[in-house]
């Protein structure tokens, strides 16, 4: 399944390569001195679009590197769900979560969850921090912290955020890699 594997490459690409653009960017505006106000505005122009924004939102923006570790899980994570589907052969319903489809994957494979990265508690948090950003609603609720409790993750509490830092984004895209691994698609 080279296409997974390549896609794999290219979202790690995309993150790593965003990061670095972020903090050449960050470096760029502090060199200059600047006192950063939305006073003093930037404008970008590409593909017949104009932007314009105040260097402190701008600033801003590329700051909030959570929004980039969002999207990187969320497309990760979809990959991880359409090679499950595929390596099946099957229809998988995924409204049932991975946990449910993951351990499919493995029991074709032979495997159990012990033997996936961070086993099933962790599966469990990715894909709790992947719904956080898929949906926009950042905060753990009674039916996310009935879940982790049942995959035997960490209690949450309600009410409690859903953060997504570079390490932890990290940790989600290896256990998923993992999980693709031992279900057959290493």
């Amino acid at each position: 399944m080279t296409d997974l594997w390549d896609e794999w490459e290219r979202i790690t690409r995309f993150l790593e390569s965003a990061r670095v653009a972020f903090a050449r960017e960050r470096a760029t505006w502090e060199s200059l001195g600047l006192v950063a106000t939305n006073e003093t505005t930037i404008t970008a122009r590409r593909d017949q679009v104009t932007y314009t924004t105040g260097l402190t939102d701008h600033l801003r923006a590329i700051a909030d590197e959570e929004i980039l570790h969002g999207a990187v899980l969320v497309n990760t994570y979809a990959l991880t769900q359409w090679a499950a589907a595929e390596h099946l052969g099957t229809e998988i319903k995924f409204q049932q979560g991975i946990e449910t489809w993951g351990e499919k994957l493995l029991v074709a494979n032979d495997r159990t969850w012990d033997t996936v990265r961070g086993g099933l508690a962790g599966i469990a948090e990715a894909a709790v921090a992947r719904n956080a950003f898929a949906h926009g609603v950042r905060q753990i609720d009674e039916a996310t912290a009935n879940r982790l409790e049942r995959a035997g993750a960490r209690p949450r509490t309600v009410g409690s955020s859903i953060n997504l830092t570079y390490a932890q984004l990290r940790g989600h895209r290896l256990r998923l890699r993992s999980l693709l691994h031992q279900g057959g698609l290493g």
